[in-house]
């Protein structure tokens, strides 16, 4: 019998992780996926045999899709110029404030897409800020700005993305060997040739791979176009999926889901593919010293044009926003007779002030966030583990899953969810399981780039050494790759909690009464009897959070190299 016992051959730990793994990914990722694809080509619940090509040939579906590409051409250009002149400025000049550029496209990089559009419409909306400054300075009356349209969605859009190129562009141009723009100057070259012939081909990958992440990105955002396109009759690909669902044309918004996967995912897998090779940067000991180029009498004027520019996308919308949250009333004059901080106390302490009262989508937001984000957490960090053990073909099968939902929009990761939680085997589908799920496949990718840099830093020797020293592979788990790891962890856990204190889409389609969100309560709150003044003072309470919870991730910078991740995505 002793013997026997002996030659039990035990499970071994790594396979039943990656069994567990597998199939967690394959219920949560993989399953609302292939549903979303089967309802698609065999005539949703409706039976009305509509497909994808007569789907994308009626007028108006191919008026939203030309609304979509124009939109997101234009924040692409807008974006890499605005972005990559900003990088270019504060990497390779002596222009002056360095520091206070860089903390004021943080600042805009932290205030979500749709708090913008708001302050867009505070701003240049009828009876705005503008139209009162200049009626009151020149008389000017005949004021009349298109503030609802696609031309406001594209400026809003531009101004909340062109963070991300600034700091992926600012990082090529510092990466990238200068020894080579030395050697032109050297042979008689003008800095402009140099920059247009050594620096710019060498930056160009990296332009190339950040512009089309932008253009996937401004694809998939939903919230600005909702706000400032729907009132004036003009539809993207994300308000016409959300118009057909509200109609309840379930297979119309199924295909369009699936018409917007296809663009939104190539592109973004064309992204993914170019930022691999960006890898290869050239890189020398001369390239930790840049050459600053003298830009003379030209510094102060040019950084006063930069501070202009980012006082009226950043310092400018933050000050309104403000203002109008703590007005008794939204257009009322700036007078001190009518400023209030009553605003603050209806919302944060009445109850009643709406059908939706703050601290229930408050606790509804943080609770969901709270399990999803943890769950995202440790599903990212057994993958990483695992991977980290083996790197055979199963393993990047595994992570190429869990990353799998970063190329989708929000509004079809909700589309999917619908498809697979509103029926057998499983209905969770007006349950917050359905939101909490979809947040935890939302969740999952932004915690993997948060920690698959700091395992690469993990000798492989020191898990043989945890194991020759008798610890188990939980115990060399824990004291290895999770101390390692935990840096990360904690950044990624935080930062998904911060999106789900603002997510839009997915809650938005998926909730039901009583699970409201933050998200929710801001885009409906306009709706509803309270005007921008109640709008604001909500936006001002996300901003703050935000905020918040965005210093404490750039302090953990001094301990690992913290990586910024894209937001844009979560409206």
């Amino acid at each position: 019998m002793g013997s026997f016992k002996r030659h039990v051959k035990r499970p071994d730990l790594n396979q039943l992780i990656y069994g567990g793994l597998i199939a967690v990914v394959a219920v949560t990722v993989v399953y609302p996926f292939v549903m979303l694809l089967i309802r698609s080509f065999t005539g949703g619940v409706s039976g009305d045999g509509l497909s994808l090509i007569h789907m994308i040939t009626r007028r108006q579906i191919l008026k939203s899709l030309l609304h979509t590409f124009l939109v997101s051409l234009s924040v692409t250009s807008a974006t890499l110029a605005i972005g990559g002149s900003l990088a270019w400025l504060v990497v390779r000049t002596d222009i002056p404030g360095k520091v206070l550029i860089e903390r004021l496209v943080l600042i805009t990089f932290m205030i979500p897409a749709y708090i913008l559009g708001v302050s867009w419409l505070e701003l240049f909306g009828r009876n705005g800020y503008v139209s009162r400054f200049l009626m009151s300075t020149i008389g000017y009356g005949g004021y009349d700005l298109q503030y609802y349209s696609l031309t406001a969605v594209a400026v809003v859009l531009s101004v909340h993305l062109y963070p991300l190129v600034f700091l992926a562009l600012k990082s090529a141009f510092q990466q990238h060997d200068r020894s080579l723009e030395n050697a032109a100057v050297v042979s008689g070259a003008s800095a402009l040739q140099s920059f247009r012939y050594i620096t710019l081909p060498l930056v160009m990958p990296s332009v190339a791979s950040i512009g089309l992440f932008v253009f996937s990105r401004s694809m998939a955002n939903f919230s600005v176009p909702a706000l400032l396109a729907l009132p004036a009759r003009k539809e993207v690909l994300t308000t016409h999926i959300f118009s057909a669902l509200s109609a309840l044309r379930l297979q119309e918004a199924t295909i369009l889901s699936l018409l917007l996967v296809i663009l939104s995912g190539s592109v973004y897998l064309f992204y993914r593919t170019l930022q691999s090779r960006t890898n290869c940067v050239t890189s020398s000991r001369e390239a930790k010293e840049p050459k600053i180029y003298n830009m003379k009498n030209k510094r102060w004027p040019v950084f006063f044009l930069v501070l202009l520019f980012q006082s009226f996308t950043t310092i400018l919308p933050l000050i309104a926003i403000i203002l109008s949250s703590l007005l008794k009333r939204w257009g009322l004059p700036l007078s001190w007779e009518y400023f209030t901080l009553n605003n603050y106390k209806v919302l944060l302490f009445n109850q009643d002030f709406s059908t939706i009262s703050f601290r229930s989508a408050f606790m509804n937001s943080a609770g969901y966030g709270i399990i999803a984000a943890t769950g995202a957490v440790l599903i990212a960090s057994l993958t990483l583990y695992s991977t980290y053990q083996k790197r055979h073909m199963r393993s990047r099968v595994l992570v190429a899953l869990t990353t799998w939902p970063m190329a989708f929009p929000n509004i079809v990761l909700a589309i999917a969810a619908i498809l697979a939680w509103n029926r057998w085997p499983i209905r969770l589908y007006g349950t917050p399981w359905v939101i909490i799920i979809t947040y935890f496949v939302l969740f999952i990718p932004i915690c993997m780039k948060q920690m698959s840099g700091l395992i690469e830093r993990i000798d492989p020797t020191m898990m043989h050494a945890a194991r020759i020293y008798g610890a188990s592979p939980i115990r060399a788990f824990f004291s290895v790759i999770l101390a390692t790891i935990l840096p990360g962890a904690k950044n990624g856990w935080l930062l998904c909690f911060l999106i789900a204190l603002r997510e839009i889409p997915i809650a938005l389609m998926l909730y039901s009464s009583g699970q409201e969100t933050l998200g929710v309560l801001l885009f409906g709150m306009q709706s509803q009897s309270y005007g921008l003044e109640m709008t604001s003072t909500l936006a001002v309470v996300i901003i703050v959070c935000t905020m918040g919870g965005h210093s404490i991730i750039q302090k953990s910078k001094r301990s690992i190299r913290y990586v910024p991740i894209d937001t844009s995505s979560s409206e």
